[in-house]
């Protein structure tokens, strides 16, 4: 099928509105702790992080080990984890806020859009973490918000939640967690939590040569719940490719491509790459792939 492209600015295609007005946060090596496994599921170590306040503030997740928490992830568009919040800052004084953190990472936005909110809220003794790019996000494997993570003193995941929260439950995990004990399983029920919005399936195209481009895109990030390694791989058919550099890690993720365009033209190879994308089984991006060609400006 042809390609769907579209032109845009450089520099807007490499910073979201987001992401150019609030740092980023960043996944970092999880130190040693109670537990050998590091990751993002009940029974791991949760996977540690770097981020900012919405004012700035440098924090660290694993810091602040010593006391159980609460990940929440919600944006301000999201109604459920806007009426979430005050039973979050109900259950937090109801244990105490010296035993239990609620570390509220927003999904996203910027530092600017979630200000209003965590003024309006009042919750002072929330911890808050921007993550306007989905780092975090994504590699907590948050299909959808809101979703909460309850980690106990050491730092072991106890319990994970996707969608709003009753205060029974919330509060059980957190009695849990405190108690260094594993939540029960949630009872059935049917859940509506909101897509995360910010997720993107753009393909960003920039020629570095006549026969060199460089490829940016979410879709490629290689994470704690998905990793576009073998999707890279894939790109790499016998004779039509010179060279793949890959960084996976990167925020955003990009490959630069080295093509014989005798073999194959640029067109060719990006529409392969789009298939193989499409294919990847990426349980967070599921919508259709689009290209846009980089333009500097």
């Amino acid at each position: 099928r042809p390609l769907r492209r579209r032109a845009a600015l450089y520099w807007l295609l490499r910073d979201s509105d987001a992401t150019a007005s609030t740092p980023k946060a960043v996944l970092v090596d999880t130190p040693p702790g109670a537990a050998e496994d590091v990751g993002v599921h009940k029974g791991a170590l949760a996977r540690d992080f770097t981020a900012t306040t919405p004012d700035g503030a440098p924090l660290r997740l694993s810091e602040l080990r010593g006391t159980p928490a609460i990940i929440n992830f919600w944006a301000t568009w999201c109604t459920s984890c806007l009426a979430e919040m005050p039973d979050l800052k109900d259950v937090q004084a109801e244990f105490g806020a010296d035993n239990l953190h609620v570390i509220a990472v927003n999904s996203g936005e910027s530092a600017d859009d979630a200000r209003e909110f965590v003024e309006f809220l009042e919750a002072d003794d929330f911890v808050y973490a921007m993550d306007p790019s989905l780092a975090v996000t994504d590699a907590y494997g948050v299909i959808g918000l809101s979703y909460s993570v309850f980690v106990d003193a050491d730092g072991v995941i106890r319990a994970t939640y996707t969608g709003q929260l009753s205060k029974e439950l919330m509060r059980e995990y957190a009695a849990a967690a405190i108690a260094g004990a594993d939540g029960d399983e949630a009872p059935f029920e049917v859940r509506l939590p909101g897509t995360v919005e910010a997720r993107s399936s753009v393909l960003v195209v920039e020629d570095l040569s006549e026969t060199t481009v460089r490829i940016t895109s979410r879709r490629l990030r290689c994470d704690d719940t998905f990793c576009a390694d073998a999707i890279v791989n894939k790109i790499a058919k016998p004779g039509t490719i010179a060279s793949i550099l890959r960084n996976l890690g990167a925020d955003p993720p990009f490959v630069e491509v080295t093509f014989h365009p005798e073999a194959i033209s640029r067109d060719e190879l990006l529409e392969r790459v789009v298939a193989l994308v499409e294919e990847g089984g990426d349980p967070l991006y599921q919508s259709d792939v689009t290209v846009e060609e980089a333009v500097a400006g």
